[in-house]
């Protein structure tokens, strides 16, 4: 009998848990939101801005510095309300700063963040030149409309519009925009921080690109989800290294250069880093909670039960085990140049993305243990470019509260959900300056379409670019 009565006490605990949260969808106040139609001629500037090739590379000396120097003619050309009222500073080719005075000088400035540097273009299938900036078919080609010209455009787009209209924002409002984040942001990002620590200026909060409206990528959820990044994973590369006698591959000894290095990749593999719900991951759950099924509901509700079985479930995926653990894989490996020679070094890079808990010092110190090879040197190649986790910023705070409500005025349909950002941003340098840094654009993409970034076809669509534009105009006026 006790064991009955205990066991309908524990299910009743279940359920009430489960019901309370899914009672907690959030009550938006979209008064006064209306979304707009995209200004004249805005497609054709993203347009033209595609057709710049500011494309950055680890290599320097391989830069079109002539290219990224035609930014700052852009920006005055294109935007020139906006350019009249803020106050404009080019630190380098590879940074700029706009400050929009507002109203109010007592409270934190506000930051929005882009970059306007893009990966190489591979050769092969696209259907359009990747700096065409072709508008076609609803959609505007070219490598950057995704990451993230379209962001940097729609944050200009939407200023100059307001401008025009004699609009003052009431917070200040800062843009920075670098032009070098696909190789660190060490000459963009990092100057810019400097710029402001010296101005002695910081943040209430910041946005910046990281997560999108995602479609039909959720199978638990039926509706699009709007990922807002609150939270950002860290980021190193790890090079293993041995060094061994060079000689004739007919007489190769016990273990090879290449080999030692080969075990060592095999033994991290072998050994993947353990598995931690995040606090991030837990209110990520939580927001779905009332969109899920009622069985998914009661295990998302009770994690502090349940928990293991999430685990289980997020590591078969590669899409959500990067949301639970430290990853690390295997990139680049080097060996001998010929195939019966001997090499005298090897290498191999692991390409790791830190889950927030974790240290990179830490993760170095783990893989070593890993690997257990005095043979196998194991160092950063980097250490300066290798990042710790951001901590997680606030889910209550006016800054995550301004982002959900101008999702609801462009996206009612989007559910919104505090997200762990599993690439690495150039948010990641302000962390010192800023209170809150949050990571999101409001493009609405399937799976496909993230393909795109990085790879072939690289596009947007007129209606996501409109919504971006709508988006930061909706923000802009919360402020």
């Amino acid at each position: 009998m006790i064991i009955i009565v205990l066991f309908l006490l524990f299910a009743g605990v279940l359920l009430a848990r489960t019901i309370y949260y899914r009672k907690q969808k959030p009550t938006l106040n979209n008064t006064g939101y209306s979304t707009a139609d995209i200004p004249e001629g805005a497609a054709e500037r993203l347009s033209s801005f595609i057709q710049l090739e500011t494309v950055t590379y680890n290599d320097f000396s391989r830069i079109d510095i002539k290219e990224h120097r035609k930014i700052e003619k852009f920006f005055k050309k294109n935007f020139p309300s906006l350019l009249s009222l803020v106050n404009f500073t080019k630190l380098n080719d590879f940074a700029y700063i706009f400050r929009w005075e507002g109203k109010n000088r007592d409270t934190k400035p506000v930051l929005f963040m882009a970059h306007f540097d893009v990966v190489p273009a591979q050769d092969g299938a696209w259907e359009h030149p990747p700096f065409s900036g072709d508008i076609d078919g609803g959609q505007i080609w070219g490598r950057g409309t995704l990451d993230t010209k379209s962001s940097l455009l729609g944050i200009l787009e939407s200023a100059e519009t307001l401008a025009k209209g004699g609009f003052t924002p009431e917070t200040t409002l800062y843009f920075a925009f670098g032009g070098d984040e696909e190789i660190m942001g060490l000459h963009g990002a990092v100057n810019i921080v400097k710029y402001f620590e010296e101005e002695d200026i910081s943040f209430s909060w910041v946005l910046d690109e990281g997560s999108i409206i995602a479609e039909n990528m959720l199978t638990m959820v039926s509706e699009p989800i709007a990922l807002i990044g609150i939270a950002e994973k860290g980021f190193a590369n790890i090079r293993l290294t041995a060094r061994a006698t060079p000689g004739h591959a007919s007489m190769p000894p016990d273990h090879t250069a290449s080999g030692l290095v080969s075990r060592a990749v095999c033994r991290l593999e072998q050994k993947p880093f353990p598995v931690f719900l995040t606090k991030t991951v837990r209110s990520f759950l939580k927001a779905l909670i009332p969109h899920v099924s009622f069985p998914l509901a009661l295990v998302f509700a009770n994690l502090w039960l349940f928990g293991p079985l999430v685990k289980l479930i997020f590591k078969k995926s590669p899409t959500t085990a990067a949301m639970v653990r430290t990853t690390q894989a295997a990139t680049v490996l080097k060996g001998s140049g010929k195939d019966n020679i001997l090499p005298d070094i090897a290498e191999a890079i692991v390409n790791v993305r830190i889950l927030p808990g974790s240290t990179k010092t830490g993760v170095l110190k783990r893989m070593k243990k890993v690997i257990r090879d005095p043979r196998v040197e194991t160092a950063f190649t980097d250490e300066k470019d290798a990042s710790n986790p951001v901590p997680e910023s606030s889910i209550k705070a006016k800054g995550y509260r301004a982002i959900t409500s101008a999702v609801a005025a462009v996206y009612p349909r989007a559910v919104t959900a505090p997200f762990l950002v599993t690439a690495t941003t150039d948010s990641r340098h302000y962390k010192s300056i800023a209170d809150n840094i949050y990571r999101f654009v409001p493009m609405v993409l399937t799976g496909e379409d993230l393909k795109k970034i990085h790879g072939f076809n690289e596009s947007i669509s007129m209606e996501n670019y409109t919504r971006i534009i709508n988006f930061f105009t909706e923000l802009i006026k919360t402020l």
